[in-house]
């Protein structure tokens, strides 16, 4: 296997960018403000996923938690049973992870709402939602649209912007909150 030079690796990194860039362009941003107002009228947040959309839920999970926001992740031995007043999002490119759905359907039945997460309008998931936030991962032109070095799979590309997506998010609630950031590094985790 040849070896690439470090231009080459910067170059996927910058294809990368530019596609997760065009990506975020595409989303909705009235659907993530619908989101935050969510979180903030939730009694609690439960975040899900599976794989490494599942680690994208984790990590929006602990900084909203580092803002100060009740919030847990199913599976974790320490989450409480979800009800009404309280806030499932739920991740899943595909809209069909069987535990992330199960999820939300409890959650859903439950009296929670529930707020799915993916690249497919219509899925199983996003049919239990009350809300959906719309990553357009899907289709043949993927790679073309974002003009986007493909990891795997399109679920790499949902996953990278995902991320960053969250992350403004969690700036956009530290401002219209008055929310100091040091508040993130004081309830960070010594436990590491």
């Amino acid at each position: 296997m040849a070896k690439r030079t470090r231009a080459e690796l910067f170059q996927i990194v910058r294809a990368r960018l530019d596609g997760v860039r065009m990506l975020l362009e595409e989303m909705d941003e009235a659907a993530a403000q619908e989101l935050i107002e969510m979180i903030l009228e939730a009694r609690r947040v439960f975040l899900t996923g599976k794989g490494r959309s599942g680690y994208v839920a984790a990590s929006f999970a602990m900084r909203l938690m580092q803002m100060g926001f009740e919030v847990h992740v199913p599976g974790e031995a320490t989450c409480p049973r979800i009800g009404r007043g309280d806030l499932m999002i739920a991740v899943s490119c595909s809209g069909t992870t069987v535990t992330t759905v199960e999820f939300a359907r409890i959650s859903g039945e439950s009296g929670a709402t529930v707020v799915a997460v993916s690249a497919r309008p219509r899925s199983p998931l996003t049919e239990l939602a009350h809300h959906t936030i719309l990553v357009p991962v899907t289709g043949k032109d993927v790679k073309k649209r974002y003009r986007y070095v493909l990891g795997p799979h399109n679920n790499t590309l949902f996953e990278e912007a995902l991320f960053l997506y969250f992350d403004a998010m969690v700036h956009s609630l530290l401002a219209r909150e008055g929310i100091p950031e040091k508040r993130l590094s004081q309830r960070h985790t010594n436990l590491q």
